[in-house]
């Protein structure tokens, strides 16, 4: 089945919520509701607009939401930053929406009539059924990663009428706990009846999207019973709408271990691993769609009514298909999170204990001996595109006299010798456009599709939401939260083996082995707040402090020695500094961001709803 986004028509809403009138004219412009639910593809055409309207979260649509935390660096706008780069919000990426949920609650009314189940297949019927009760669930777990516990309605649709004693409409939040055993139990729902098959494209939510669903949000509930108790036990409210208990922390655990192995070992789905070439196999495990074996559940696109611009705004501007190019540069933070292959530190040596510089044969030296996952993430220097290198080049570094001396250019300056100071690319600290101010570009969910920078057509860049991946993580972690490190460290080094470095021994794994384990596998796929939030660790990593490791962004430019005569001269050396914007401002999480804000208009509907920790 394919759904295309965008079919869907206001008018064919508005004939779903229905209205009573006492005119005899029979309206022309909506359907009534049996036309809906007697006819596949009408009823197809609803789920359509619910799957585009659960888009929540960090997504390539909009590569400005990668600026916000601690993966990449806007590369356009001047250098002022805003409140929201200063100090990260509570609200960021939240998703609060009742309506929707009365909209697929009328659809499940429609969906099980009499009318519906006489004129539709019942496999037809029965898994549009259970595909809006997973998008259902998914919006509450959503909405619960940001707000704990919240109203839980169930099948009921509300429908005012006069008189009524508006009460009956205020339901009170449920626990944090609660909400999250909502979306475990509808996820079981709706696994019975989704298909077991792969969609195309994963566009479609299938049965291993749901059980993948069911996992996330278990474990989730796990680390928030976990960590939320260890590190912040007093953000939480009276009644537990916000904080889950310690003591069910296990039972959270264990039920994504479960769900989690039972995706592993009986979807059919797989890691995408070409031992040939790590590096590139990682990079089509979640940007290229054909041929993948990973990908459980996305968000498609296709020409020409739902495309991506991401291609056209973060692609290197040397290799620009349109005007556009360089939006985004990576920052060192994550470059580094990469391990080496050779077990060695992962920080990238600048200088000598004496304060040299150390110079690298090739700009490519410090890069090539790390996980190969971070070549199919992330564009390093000289690095192809497209098979073409990306050259990356801060300028050069000079002979004068005795003393090494920094130079800089214009972009796309040449000395007298025609050899390159500083590349059309940069990277510089300066607030022009279209310049990286990191020294890194994205390589993750930028097309090599040719054109696909090109307006109008522009890319038909997937996002996914589930990746296999994410199963073995789950379970590692699962696992070791447990007390099974031998079973954590068999599902952890399944990923690992895709980047080429060292497995892990069941004596040595730790539990920061799996915080970075995400932050690698799942750079710029929407995990990386929400895991420090469930885990706690976001006040700490992001701290505010000026110059910390951790809460400051930091940016590494290579030069080029150009000294003839030097033992040097063709090398290359790297200066790292505070990444441009973001000199002022490091990584802020408050405590109050862990949970979203109940709104003041919210609670003047309804009183029953609590406020959050902190507000």
């Amino acid at each position: 089945m394919r759904i295309l986004i965008g079919f869907l028509t206001i008018a064919l809403l508005a004939g779903i919520a229905g209205c009573s009138t006492d005119l005899d004219t029979e309206p022309t412009n909506i359907l009534p509701e049996s036309a809906v639910f007697t006819d596949k593809a009408l009823a197809e055409s609803v789920l359509a607009n619910f799957y585009a309207s659960v888009n929540y979260g960090q997504n390539n649509g909009d590569y400005g939401s990668y600026h916000l935390l601690d993966e990449a660096n806007l590369s356009y706008g001047p250098a002022t930053t805003t409140d929201a780069e200063k100090v990260i919000p509570r609200d960021l990426f939240d998703a609060y929406d009742y309506e929707l949920v009365r909209r697929m609650n009328q659809f499940l009314v429609g969906i099980r009539s009499s009318a519906a189940r006489a004129a539709l297949l019942e496999s037809d019927r029965s898994n549009m059924e259970a595909q809006c009760i997973f998008l259902r669930a998914w919006y509450h777990f959503c909405m619960a990663r940001s707000y704990g516990g919240m109203p839980i309605l169930g099948d009921t649709v509300f429908t005012y009428e006069s008189g009524i004693d508006p009460d009956r409409f205020q339901v009170a939040r449920s626990t944090e706990a609660g909400i999250y055993d909502y979306v475990i139990a509808q996820c079981d729902l709706a696994a019975v009846n989704l298909t077991s098959a792969k969609t195309t494209n994963g566009g479609v939510a299938n049965k291993w999207a749901a059980l993948m669903l069911k996992a996330r949000a278990a474990v989730y509930a796990a680390s928030i019973a976990n960590y939320g108790n260890k590190l912040t036990p007093t953000l939480r409210t009276q009644n537990w709408e916000a904080g889950i208990p310690a003591d069910q922390a296990a039972k959270y655990y264990q039920i994504a271990l479960e769900t989690a192995e039972q995706v592993i070992a009986q979807s059919p789905y797989a890691l995408q691993i070409n031992e040939a070439n790590l590096g590139d196999s990682f990079y089509k495990a979640t940007s290229v769609k054909a041929g993948n074996t990973e990908v459980i559940w996305a968000m498609d696109r296709l020409r020409p009514n739902a495309v991506t611009q991401f291609t056209n705004f973060t692609m290197p501007y040397s290799h620009r298909d349109f005007t556009d190019g360089n939006a985004l540069g990576v920052v060192l933070n994550l470059v580094e999170a990469f391990e080496n292959k050779d077990g060695s530190s992962p920080l990238i040596k600048t200088t000598n204990a004496d304060g040299s510089y150390v110079f690298y044969n090739s700009v490519e030296d410090p890069f090539t001996k790390k996980d190969a996952r971070l070549w199919g993430t992330v564009i390093y220097p000289n690095a192809p595109y497209r098979q073409s290198p990306v050259i990356l080049q801060a300028g050069q570094l000079n002979k004068s006299g005795n003393a090494y001396v920094l130079r800089t250019s214009s972009v796309g300056g040449r000395d007298a010798q025609g050899n390159l100071i500083t590349s059309i690319n940069g990277p510089v600290a300066n607030s022009d456009n279209f310049v990286n101010k990191t020294g890194f570009l994205v390589r993750k969910f930028v097309d090599e599709t040719p054109n696909a920078g090109l307006n109008p057509l522009f890319s038909e860049m997937w996002w996914p939401r589930f990746r296999i991946a994410e199963a073995y993580l789950i379970a590692a972690e699962a696992a070791f939260e447990l007390g099974d490190k031998t079973k954590a460290v068999t599902h952890l080094n399944a990923t690992r083996k895709r980047g080429g470095i060292q497995s892990l021994t069941a004596e040595k794994v730790t539990f920061e082995h799996i915080v970075n384990e995400y932050r690698v596998e799942f750079a710029f796929e929407d995990h990386r707040l929400w895991d420090l939030k469930r885990w706690r660790l976001a006040h700490k990593l992001w701290n505010g402090i000026p110059n910390d490791p951790t809460a400051q962004m930091y940016s590494l430019f290579p030069y080029k020695v150009v000294a003839q005569g030097d033992p040097n001269d063709g090398k290359w050396i790297f200066t790292k500094q505070v990444s441009f914007k973001m000199t002022s401002n490091p990584r802020n999480f408050p405590l109050m961001s862990y949970y979203a804000a109940i709104q003041p208009d919210w609670r003047a509907k309804n009183p029953k709803l609590v406020n959050n920790p902190l507000q």
